[in-house]
């Protein structure tokens, strides 16, 4: 059975997007990021222009740049709302798949857009790309290029059942899911969306990893990833993530566990400490500088009944054991429903410009494409 994937490159040209402030679902005429606060730990390295070779025959292949939304200007309200767009657009375009599903992806788009959620752990470098550019893609082609750096990438035949492969060269931290007839994947993870690479489990397997994935032998930094260690059947798995995507981009130990350093400006703490609540606030110290996340503001309580990794305080925003959501994605109507974190989300996919809500042919619910 030949389950290797095939690349495929689009044409190249530069996408922009120009739009005028109507309302939220449609609005693209944002502030340049760092434009206003320089200083402002949401500032990244990515700089302020997102730009991506766009697919031939897209509307969207002009010679412009589209600038970087400067997320700090938004409410939690307007952060959420430009978090449901984007994720319905791209389980539209590309097929949910793990945290690329509707639910999952709303909380970590929250997590990304709202400042007063998350504001010391801003995303930054390849992580504050992706989710830039996700938040101005007005089009299929537009979310294409924010998910493929090389390139779209599509499968090879598969004769029976599934896999699922990493894909090559600059889309190597994609995961694709691949059933029958060559082309288009069924189901794509952008595994950068986590701060994570792709990694082969074997040959018809892949998953989201930390950087060493089954070649690691216990927890520490290395370099800037926080390397978590865990079994994974028979053999050891790096469930962590690259800190180079968020807050300093610096990976630290404290007793205990691991951190990813607090951006400039983090207020001060007493002493180092795991992630904890306090409230509806999950909070941690890192070398004397607090993180704190503000899970009330993305609609999550803060739990940490449960085990987290150390190094991601956002974890533990979450809603656990009675009322909280288990089932799978559906579509109500029109609507898309889908479970996030043990609460429900749910978007009418006419409203984002995109196709009815239907079941897809991997089984998860996603809007259709426009």
């Amino acid at each position: 059975m030949n389950r290797r994937l095939a690349l495929v490159v689009a044409a190249f040209g530069f996408s922009g997007i120009g739009l005028a402030c109507v309302d939220l679902f449609h609005s693209t005429d944002f502030d340049t990021l760092c434009t206003a606060s320089p200083n402002d730990p949401a500032c990244g390295e990515a700089g302020s222009l997102v730009d991506a070779p766009a697919e031939a025959g897209d509307a969207s292949d002009v010679d412009v740049a589209r600038p970087h939304p400067d997320f700090c200007t938004w409410t939690s309200a307007e952060a959420r709302t430009q978090a449901l767009r984007a994720c319905a657009w791209l389980g539209a375009c590309e097929g949910p798949l793990g945290e690329s599903a509707f639910g999952p992806c709303v909380v970590r788009a929250q997590l990304a857009f709202d400042c007063g959620a998350n504001r010391w752990l801003r995303p930054r470098g390849a992580v504050d790309a992706f989710w830039a550019c996700l938040a101005t893609a007005t089009t299929c082609g537009d979310v294409d290029r924010c998910v493929f750096p090389g390139g779209v990438q599509d499968c090879v035949a598969v004769q029976t059942g599934s896999s699922s492969a990493c894909g090559t060269t600059a889309n190597g931290a994609v995961r694709l899911e691949c059933a029958g007839p060559a082309g288009r994947a069924r189901g794509i993870e952008p595994c950068v969306m986590l701060g994570k690479t792709c990694s082969p489990e074997d040959t018809s397997t892949a998953s989201c990893t930390g950087a060493l994935a089954f070649g690691c032998a216990g927890n520490a930094c290395s370099g800037t990833s926080a390397i978590e260690c865990a079994p994974a059947g028979t053999r050891m798995l790096d469930r962590g993530f690259d800190c180079a995507g968020y807050g300093a981009g610096k990976c630290a130990g404290i007793d205990g566990g691991l951190v990813c350093a607090p951006g400039t400006g983090a207020p001060s703490c007493a002493a180092d400490k795991l992630p904890a609540c306090d409230g509806t606030t999950a909070s941690s110290c890192a070398g004397g500088r607090e993180i704190r996340v503000e899970c009330t503001l993305i609609g999550l309580p803060c739990d940490v009944s449960e085990p987290i990794s150390s190094f991601d305080p956002a974890a533990a925003c979450i809603k656990r054991g009675a009322g909280a959501c288990t089932g799978a994605d559906v579509c109500n109507g029109d609507t898309l429903q889908s479970c996030g974190r043990g609460t429900t989300h749910e978007l009418n996919c006419s409203n984002v410009g995109l196709g009815k809500c239907a079941i897809g042919a991997n089984g998860r619910a996603a809007c259709a494409r426009p």
